[in-house]
């Protein structure tokens, strides 16, 4: 196992950017949950504390495929610095509303910003393997296995370290901590030139090829929605079981679990080369997914809970992992960096919609009935990877073939 992954960091940088993207993208795990802490510790209801987080992320969905496009065309170096003075400026306004007990209604707003001035760094770090690794190096492959563990590692720190500031100290600390993870990673990110993949010059005349216009992206986009709406639901239901069971402080600790599974299914498939096609990896692994999440209506209890949730993760990276993959095949590399990015846009959309709407249902029916939201979800993602299945054939040449959109 170790070999393999050895060999993908055997490029010079590789170390360097992988550490810096870790830096960055830790905010990521870290905001959602704490904006559901500090809400609902502040009102006792969680349906406004789902509204908040939610357009935290929405703002992000609407942001990422236009900083994907503008990284495309102008390059990291020049799209990173902007978009974090943006992202501080918009979190101090965040941090200084949740200090001065601003009314409820003023604060989507901000959280939406903040998700919109947020650049998704993993497209950013998996653009710069696809430049270490051309072609079909099976590198790159463990690289991206590499990517989706350490999303998985930095969604167990995240809970946790969230839910440890938002419950012991000032709400300020818990957004400070955080925008400081991403100043740093921006700007360390910012400085390694050497692995940033080089701008696609267009010819004059030449029309613009945008990532949603090939064949599949539309489908795999769907996929990631629904997945996205089975974290942001789950996420909201989990905290609100533990509160429900007298241990609202236990929350960060069973959304572990939840990411701990998958960084352990993402690790195990990143240390083997396969031989079974891609296309037929993600179906299989998005329909294992699907049917994990009944588990939840056999939890009764909060260890119960975390041990369901465990087991829910192990089909969460290697969808991930597959649907990357397949945007890599699919999308030219002068678009690749959008192309990657509307993975996390799907996410992003369906984590938004699933915290909005699963808050009200758990303050109405209790948790446990809420768990209907995250199953129904998964159910979905696997349906739309099976329709991806009939719309794909596995051949790269199908594969990379452009084909416009209705």
């Amino acid at each position: 196992m170790l070999a393999k992954y050895k060999a993908a960091f055997s490029r010079p940088g590789a170390t360097a950017f992988t550490a810096a993207g870790f830096l960055f993208r830790f905010s990521m795990a870290v905001y959602p949950i704490a904006l559901v802490l500090i809400i609902s510790g502040r009102t006792g209801q969680y349906g406004f504390a789902g509204v908040v987080s939610g357009a935290y992320v929405i703002g992000g969905a609407l942001g990422n495929p236009v900083a994907g496009t503008l990284v495309d065309r102008l390059g990291q170096h020049r799209v990173l610095p902007p978009f974090l003075i943006a992202h501080v400026s918009v979190t101090a306004v965040m941090a200084v509303l949740i200090a001065g007990r601003a009314p409820l209604w003023t604060l989507p707003l901000p959280a939406a910003l903040m998700g919109l001035t947020l650049i998704n760094v993993g497209a950013l770090t998996r653009a710069r393997w696809s430049y270490l690794w051309p072609g079909d190096a099976p590198e790159r492959s463990t690289a991206y296995s590499l990517e989706s563990s350490l999303d998985e590692l930095i969604f167990v720190l995240g809970p946790l370290s969230a839910t440890i500031l938002a419950t012991h100290s000032p709400a300020v600390v818990t957004l400070c901590a955080a925008v400081a993870l991403v100043a740093a990673g921006s700007v360390w990110l910012t400085g390694l030139r050497a692995t940033e993949p080089p701008v696609t010059v267009h010819e004059p005349g030449e029309a613009r090829s945008f990532a949603l216009r090939h064949r599949g992206m539309l489908l795999i986009t769907m996929v990631m929605v629904f997945m996205g709406a089975v974290f942001g639901s789950a996420e909201v239901v989990m905290v609100a079981f533990c509160g429900q069971h007298g241990n609202r402080a236990s929350a960060g600790w069973v959304l572990a679990c939840f990411a701990g599974g998958s960084g352990l299914a993402g690790l195990l498939y990143g240390a083997r080369h396969w031989k079974t096609p891609l296309l037929r990896r993600f179906v299989l692994s998005a329909v294992a997914f699907g049917v994990l999440p009944f588990l939840y209506f056999a939890a009764g209890s909060i260890p119960a809970l975390a041990v369901c949730t465990a087991i829910v993760g192990l089909g969460i990276a290697p969808t991930l992992i597959g649907g990357f993959g397949l945007v890599d095949s699919i999308v030219p590399a002068r678009s690749l960096t959008e192309g990657l990015t509307w993975i996390g846009t799907g996410l992003s959309v369906g984590y938004g919609f699933g915290a909005a709407l699963v808050g009200s249902i758990a303050d109405a029916h209790g948790a446990h009935r809420a768990f209907i939201v995250p199953v129904g979800c998964a159910v979905a993602a696997a349906g739309f990877a099976l329709l991806l299945s009939a719309r794909l054939n596995s051949s790269d040449a199908e594969l990379r073939e452009p084909v416009p959109v209705g």
